[in-house]
C-alpha cells in the first residue's frame, strides 16, 4: 500500500511535540506487517484492531468530515493488503447500500439519530424541505429556554452521475442555525482547525493511533476540501432551484388557465433540466432549446427566461466562507 504524505504533516504530531515534516512524494507501507506489530505490542488480534479501526472510521463519516463513499474507499485501501481477516466498515447500520437515485432528483434527507419529537427517526424528506422545516423549528425555539436538541441525518445525493450518502450531525433550538448553515460551518471549521479533525484518533490506542493518523489523514484534508468547494455549494444548488420552482408557481397562480397549464409544463422542464445538470455536472440546455409555449405565452416564456439567466448565475457562484470561530468542543 502507498501512501501520499503531502499533506500528513499537517495532521500528524511527531514524537517530542515537534511537528513531523516529510518530503513530497509517497512512501511504501505495509499495513500488514504494522498491524501484526501492533498486535503484538497490545497482545490483541489483528481482527479485533480492525474492528476497533472500523468504528472509528465509522465516527469520521458520521461526524460529517467524509462521505460514506469516500470512507468505503479509504477502508478498502487500508485493509486490502491484510489477508485473512475481514471487516465490514458498513456491517451494523448498512450504509453500503445507497439508495438508486435518479439524475433529476434532489437530495434525499433522512433522520438517522434525534432527540427532537419533531423530527422523529426514519422521518425522509427533500433537502429543500429539510431545509425549510429546520429553520421553522429554529424559529419556533426561538422563546424557548430548553437546551439544544441534537439530530443526525444523512443525505443521499448524485454528484458527477455517482450516488453518495453525507451524514450531518446538526442541532435545533433556539439560535441554531438551517441545515446548510450548520454544514458549511462544520465543514469549514474542521477544514481550518485540522487537529480537531482527527481528534476522534485518539481514541486508538498508541500505535493503532499513530497508524490511523497515516493512513486516513491526508485524506481526511481533501475529503473536507472536496466538501467545502462542491458539495456545500451543490446542495445550495438545488435548494436554490427548488426557491426558482415556488417563484414559478407563484406565477402560475395568478395566470389566466389557458396560459397556466403550459406555463407550468416549460417551467417543470425547465426545472428538471437544472437539477440533471447539477447532479451530472453537465450545462443545462438553454431554454430556447426547449419546447417553448405559443404565441400566446410569450410574456410569461420571457419571464421564465429571465429567471432561468438567475440560477445560472447563482451556481456559478462560489460557497460562502463562514468567519472563523471557537472550533467545537468534541
Amino acid at each position: 500500500m502507498r501512501l501520499s504524505l503531502r499533506r500528513i504533516s499537517t495532521f500528524y504530531p511527531g514524537r517530542l511535540g515537534r511537528p513531523t515534516t516529510f518530503s513530497e512524494g509517497v512512501i511504501p507501507i505495509d499495513t500488514n506487517n504494522r498491524m501484526k506489530e501492533i498486535a503484538g505490542n497490545l497482545r490483541r488480534d489483528v481482527k479485533d484492531l480492525l474492528g476497533e479501526s472500523a468504528n472509528i472510521v465509522t465516527g469520521i463519516f458520521k461526524d460529517g468530515l467524509c462521505t460514506v463513499r469516500g470512507a468505503a474507499n479509504r477502508w478498502r485501501n487500508f485493509t486490502h493488503d491484510i489477508s485473512g481477516a475481514f471487516v465490514s466498515l458498513f456491517k451494523s447500520t448498512n450504509e453500503a447500500l445507497l439508495p438508486d437515485l435518479s439524475p433529476e432528483q434532489q437530495p434525499i434527507v433522512t433522520v438517522m439519530e434525534s432527540a427532537d419529537e419533531h423530527l422523529p427517526v426514519g422521518t425522509r424528506m427533500t433537502l429543500s424541505e429539510a431545509e425549510t422545516r429546520i429553520g421553522e423549528l429554529n424559529h419556533e425555539y426561538w422563546d424557548s429556554d430548553e437546551p439544544e436538541r441534537p439530530v443526525r441525518v444523512a443525505i443521499d445525493y448524485m454528484l458527477d452521475g455517482e450516488v453518495d450518502r453525507y451524514w450531518l450531525p446538526l442541532h435545533t433550538g433556539r439560535g441554531c442555525r438551517s441545515l446548510l448553515e450548520q454544514m458549511e460551518y462544520l465543514v469549514e471549521t474542521n477544514l481550518n482547525h485540522p487537529e480537531e479533525a482527527t481528534r476522534i484518533f485518539e481514541d486508538a490506542p498508541a500505535g493503532l493511533r499513530e497508524l490511523l493518523h497515516e493512513q486516513f489523514g491526508p485524506q481526511l484534508h481533501d475529503d473536507l476540501e472536496k466538501l467545502a468547494t462542491r458539495v456545500v455549494g451543490f446542495f445550495q444548488q438545488h435548494y436554490t432551484i427548488t426557491k426558482l420552482e415556488q417563484q414559478f408557481e407563484a406565477q402560475a397562480a395568478v395566470m389566466p388557465e389557458k396560459d397556466k397549464k403550459k406555463f407550468l409544463a416549460y417551467t417543470k422542464e425547465a426545472v428538471t433540466d437544472l437539477r440533471k445538470a447539477a447532479n451530472t455536472s453537465k450545462t443545462a440546455a438553454p431554454a430556447q432549446e426547449r419546447a417553448a409555449p405559443d404565441r400566446d405565452s410569450d410574456r410569461p416564456r420571457q419571464s421564465v427566461k429571465v429567471k432561468l439567466h438567475q440560477i445560472k448565475k447563482e451556481q456559478a457562484k462560489t460557497p460562502r466562507h463562514i468567519k472563523a470561530r471557537p472550533a467545537p468542543q468534541r
